[in-house]
């Protein structure tokens, strides 16, 4: 019983991850909660500050400010007036963001080249 208590159990956090991870708001669904959300609270990470192993790295250093889904997100940004506002007064340039997250508590995570 205690093998297959151990089996079932690590299969069981396998799963946990893989869904966790796969359940990743899409770049377009986190566009319209930036447009629609009033004052967000942020964070802002720029690339370089991340070791060379994070999947987030991994996911958005290839990606040019000038792509069609970082224009959509700057787009999304610019729109909302209130957190474009924010994001100048942290002297955060729009053009420099290359992709965004929604974080478990509601907050965005922008990631800067």
């Amino acid at each position: 019983m205690n093998r297959f208590t151990k089996i079932a159990s690590t299969s069981l956090f396998v799963a946990l991850s893989a869904a966790g991870y796969s359940h990743a708001a899409t770049p377009r669904t986190v566009d319209e909660a930036l447009r629609s959300t009033a004052n967000p609270a942020f964070n802002v990470v720029e690339l370089s500050s991340l070791g060379h192993r994070s999947p987030i790295l991994a996911e958005y250093k290839d990606l040019s400010p000038a792509s069609m889904s970082a224009r959509g997100l700057h787009a999304a940004i610019e729109s909302n007036r209130g957190l474009d506002r924010q994001l100048t007064a942290e002297n955060v340039e729009v053009g420099n963001i290359v992709g965004a997250e929604r974080a478990a508590d509601g907050s965005f995570v922008f990631y800067l080249r």
